[in-house]
């Protein structure tokens, strides 16, 4: 049997995949805009926001559900039980992928044609609907594990399926230029269902290599519960994430209807509008980027708090949920500092214009949208997913109203739009915050040692910055360097990280040593 995996460790194993797929497909754009050029890009992406609904449909929600009914089933060592549990899931994932695959692909004339009123656009949307189907079997597969707490086979398979969909991609865009920019266009949507097929795999491979493992251990537990009824309750507890999934982009589409509509009413052109909403959405896409690592946590956590929860072992699970917050301040606190103070100067990098300063106003955004995914996994494995939905719909509800009422403000505009998103969060952070404090006591132990080295860092940072004055990227470089160092030795010296955590790490260090054939060596004289 695989081992289970710590919070610390499933988070860098996770941030480690998320952020290798990030940079492999940020690097596969460059040489796919140079093949199929813009108008290339624009046929693949009238098709991926199809694909993307469709998949939303098939599957938001139901790892999340898988993860935390098998870390129960774990906790109590129901063998019986997690098998059940995954096959039901994968019946569900099956009829549901399968579902969303064949209706894409049929639908994919009319969507075409009526929707994004490009038919050339059909061929790369049928290339496309085969992977949700893979993708959901993926899912059910990924949550398997995650519910064991083994985060390994979900992070390599990520890796696995965007290295497979890059290649195919390109190798696909290359034989098919000739035959026209949309096959080309077909060719590179096609790399998303390779590389599900890839994925997909790798990870029925390991579930064999660890059901023979599991088929040696005696099962004294009987599981009464019927498929039907598992599928039941996976789609009562996926259901509010899955209507959260579906309200975010909902909420930028909204946002996208309101910015442009509010900055002309106070005097800017449709032109300026228009630009001033395409600022906004370059600095949401920065803002997002950090979440990997959060979002990572909130893995963690789910199957961790549920595992806890359900043997009643109320010190350990306010151990993990500590654990896991106390690595969602450290980190969220000095990436807000930096996004704050080299906020024009990550812009300019990024989209080479310089003089934009929303991603200052947007920094606390990422404190309060990194708590809202962690606080969320803490809500759902303690069993509460309608928790997080009704906080975030309540922080929406006011997101909206900063926006209408700060964009009209004299000197604000669109600095009013951000104010609006760092308020809406940070309301549904603090809701999230105070139900989790309500149902489990935890003490949010790390929070101050945080928000005091938070405070020291960002007067380091400044000082720096006008001590220095270097070349902006230079300076990025040097002050994020030795401010890190700064912020953690801060952390050292006023107890948030303690002796506990180092020796956790050299124990973790100590048990890959041994297990690769580095330690226990003995002299032989």
């Amino acid at each position: 049997m695989e081992t289970k995996d710590s919070i610390l460790k499933g988070t860098a194993l996770l941030t480690g995949a998320g952020i290798i797929v990030k940079l492999l497909g940020a690097a596969y754009r460059i040489p796919l805009s140079r093949l199929i050029g813009t108008e290339g890009i624009g046929l693949y992406q009238m098709a991926y926001p199809i694909y993307l609904i469709f998949l939303s449909l098939s599957t938001a929600g139901i790892p999340i559900a898988i993860s935390k009914i098998i870390a129960e089933q774990s906790a109590k060592g129901n063998q019986n039980g997690i098998g059940k549990t995954f096959k039901a899931a994968l019946i569900l994932l099956t009829i549901m992928g399968l579902g969303g695959t064949i209706f894409m692909f049929w639908a994919a004339p009319w969507f075409a044609g009526k929707v994004v009123v490009d038919s050339r656009a059909v061929y790369a949307m049928q290339a496309l609907a085969p992977a949700i189907f893979l993708m959901s079997l993926m899912a059910a597969y990924r949550g398997f594990f995650q519910g064991q707490q083994i985060m390994t086979p979900s992070a390599i398979s990520q890796i696995i399926e965007q290295f497979v969909r890059v290649a195919v991609a390109l190798i696909l865009v290359c034989l098919l230029l000739k035959s026209g920019i949309e096959y080309a266009a077909a060719g590179a949507a096609f790399g998303a269902t390779a590389g599900g097929g890839a994925g997909l795999v790798f990870l029925m491979m390991r579930h064999f290599r660890q059901r023979k493992k599991r088929s040696d251990i005696k099962q004294r537990i009987e599981n009464t519960e019927s498929l039907v009824e598992i599928m039941k309750r996976l789609i009562r507890f996926a259901l509010p994430i899955s209507v959260a999934v579906i309200l975010m982009p909902l909420l930028q589409t909204i946002d996208s209807l309101i910015v442009p509509a509010k900055l002309q009413s106070i005097g800017y052109t449709v032109g300026q509008a228009t630009s001033m909403l395409g600022i906004l959405g370059n600095c949401w896409a920065v803002m997002y980027l950090p979440m990997v690592v959060t979002s990572a946590i909130a893995s963690n956590l789910v199957p961790a708090v549920a595992s806890s929860n359900i043997k009643k072992a109320s010190m350990e699970r306010a151990f993990k949920i500590e654990a896991g917050l106390r690595l969602a301040f450290f980190y969220l606190v000095p990436v807000s500092v930096f996004l704050y103070i080299f906020g024009q100067t990550v812009y300019r990098i990024i989209y080479n214009t310089p003089g934009i300063e929303i991603l200052s106003w947007l920094a606390p955004a990422v404190v309060f949208l990194g708590l809202e995914q962690v606080t969320a996994g803490i809500l759902q494995g303690l069993g509460k997913p309608k928790i997080p939905l009704i906080n975030f719909l309540a922080g929406a509800i006011l997101k909206i109203f900063v926006t209408l009422s700060m964009i009209s403000l004299p000197g604000l505009n669109l600095a009013g739009a951000a104010m609006g998103t760092v308020c809406g969060a940070g309301f549904t952070a603090m809701l999230n915050l105070t139900i989790v404090r309500k149902l489990t006591h935890v003490k949010f132990a790390g929070l101050p040692a945080a928000i005091f080295s938070g405070l020291l860092l960002f007067c380091f940072s400044l000082l720096a910055q006008r001590w220095l004055r270097h070349q902006y990227i230079l300076e990025l470089l040097e002050i994020g360097f030795g401010g890190t160092l700064f912020y953690i030795a801060i952390l050292w010296l006023t107890g948030g990280i303690n002796s506990r955590d180092l020796e956790m790490v050299k124990k973790y260090f100590a048990k890959r040593s041994t297990k690769h054939g580095y330690g226990n060596i003995t002299p032989s004289g």
